[in-house]
């Protein structure tokens, strides 16, 4: 009878200990529901280097917007630009991302490009009424109008995993000025590192 309690002692006991040691471990260890994925796919380092190949300014603004999600007037504000260069950036990035999509092959380049600065514009914060007007009249005038604007929705979407790529270490959110400096005195740095090795 002893043997028994006793066991049933031992038994609650490892249970209470196992009980505590988890509760303990599961807030500093938490374990994600899925891994995720490290490597980036082949169509998101393509879309990187198509982007990369536009100018600084294009990709910071894009940046700014895709990234960190500030609206075109703060970004103006930001970079002391007005708004409409703001919408040519983002016209030019989606230009650029159309170009890298699979199925960007729709009858003629011209809707594309008319769906991507309406795509752009309506988030402007100077899109006028009339202008959203106008905008219903170009959709509804055509199946192939709708479906353009569908693909600039989709390229936004996907432009999610080229950006975090290209704003590795957010060089977006410095000025110009800054950034000059700073790549300045990087390579002074460098240059007297490299003295400093050679003279010893």
């Amino acid at each position: 009878m002893d043997e028994t309690y006793r066991f049933k002692e031992e038994f609650l006991w490892k249970i209470s200990e196992r009980y505590i040691m988890s509760s303990q471990l599961s807030p500093l260890l938490p374990l994600p529901a899925t891994l995720p994925d490290l490597a980036p796919s082949a169509r998101t380092i393509e879309t990187c280097h198509a982007l990369g190949r536009l100018s600084r300014r294009t990709r910071q603004i894009f940046l700014l917007s895709r990234l960190d999600g500030l609206p075109y007037a703060e970004i103006a504000r930001f970079l002391h630009v007005d708004v409409a260069k703001v919408e040519r950036a983002m016209v030019r990035v989606l230009r650029q991302a159309h170009g890298c999509a699979s199925d960007s092959a729709l009858d003629g380049q011209t809707i594309q490009e008319q769906a991507s600065r309406w795509y752009v514009h309506l988030q402007s914060p100077g899109a006028t009424a009339s202008e959203r007007i106008e905008f219903r009249h170009w959709l509804d005038a055509d199946s192939r109008h709708l479906a353009a604007f569908q693909s600039c929705e989709r390229i936004w979407r996907e432009l999610q995993a080229p950006a975090s790529l290209l704003g590795i270490g957010g060089w977006h959110r410095r000025k110009r000025r800054v950034y000059l400096v700073w790549c300045l005195l990087t390579t002074l740095l460098c240059s007297l590192m490299v003295t400093t090795e050679v003279l010893s």
